[in-house]
């Protein structure tokens, strides 16, 4: 499985990010997109945000599948595939510069916060607990990205 530390590199081997700032001698993080810093927040890292978010509610849709205890609902397991497939939307609108990136910034961000309180309700499972803050973190990237032009 590829750990999250290796996620820039491994989304630039694949074509999916460009190669690092370093290389061309600026001192960016690998993860920044160069030209896109926007405050805080930079394209390339909002858009690994996304993908991180999207790879863990598909990780805990699985999870939820397996667990024998019958505790999770098919409505959870359906909020978690939604809001996978909004956080790969939107980081592949981010990569392709959409001039609408806002809307879906905004529309991510307003899910992966439903999906967030949905697992938050799962008190003692640390995995739907991990799943929140993930969540979270794209809440709150999403919003900043979405008060931003590119």
């Amino acid at each position: 499985m590829l750990q999250r530390r290796h996620l820039p590199a491994a989304l630039a081997a694949a074509g999916i990010l460009p190669l690092p700032a370093l290389a061309q001698g600026t001192g960016a993080p690998a993860h920044q997109m160069p030209g896109t810093r926007h405050g805080a927040m930079s394209v390339g890292d909002c858009v690994l945000v996304c993908v991180r978010s999207h790879a863990m509610c598909l990780e805990t849709a699985r999870y939820c599948t397996e667990q024998t205890s019958g505790h999770i609902a098919p409505g959870h397991i359906a909020l978690l595939q939604d809001c996978a497939e909004m956080c790969q939307l939107t980081a592949n609108s981010l990569l392709r510069r959409s001039s609408r990136h806002s809307v879906v910034c905004n529309a991510c961000a307003e899910l992966c916060e439903t999906c967030a309180k949905d697992c938050e309700a799962f008190t003692a499972d640390e995995q739907m607990k991990r799943c929140a803050r993930v969540c979270r973190d794209c809440v709150e990237s999403c919003r900043d990205m979405a008060k931003s032009p590119i």
